[in-house]
């Protein structure tokens, strides 16, 4: 099964700021759990990346652990997704990633397990940057900061 969508059956240690997914965010929330599995199982850089962040874990190893979940977090509107750092094993999807759509949706799912396995966060560029390795951005992103709009990857800018 690998790691679980809340659909109610599971309190966030984060609750009441973690909650459930939302009905009608369920099918889009399992559709990028599902593609996740996909480019693990299809693109070996994905995995080779997330090897090599700070807990060692393969994204296959990560998204094959039951222990982590997915919840949705309502309150956090600047965001596209959070994660627990204290334990690592509760990520959660806000409203602007939903409204954004699927493949936004899939982009904070990859970005906020390469947090849980231990990239930085605040000014670094490493959760970020397993995107590129998983198709969802483009190099040239990273090394001219200047962003496609075409893709999920967002570089890292100053202002």
């Amino acid at each position: 099964m690998g790691i679980q969508i809340n659909v109610g059956d599971h309190v966030s240690i984060r609750a009441p700021l973690f909650q459930p997914v939302p009905f009608r965010h369920q099918w889009v929330t399992n559709w990028a759990r599902q593609r996740a599995k996909v480019i693990a199982a299809t693109m070996p850089s994905a995995d080779r990346y997330f090897s090599s962040l700070p807990f060692g874990r393969s994204l296959t190893q990560i998204l094959a652990d039951r222990t982590i979940w997915i919840n949705y977090a309502p309150t956090i509107k600047d965001l596209w997704g959070a994660e627990d750092n204290r334990i690592h094993k509760e990520i959660a999807i806000t409203p602007p990633s939903y409204l954004w759509g699927r493949w936004t949706v899939l982009a904070t799912l990859i970005h906020e397990l390469a947090h849980i396995n231990g990239a930085p966060g605040s000014r670094s560029q490493a959760a970020e940057e397993a995107l590129l390795h998983c198709g969802l951005g483009k190099r040239s992103e990273a090394t001219s900061n200047i962003d496609d709009p075409r893709t999920p990857f967002v570089p890292l800018t100053d202002g």
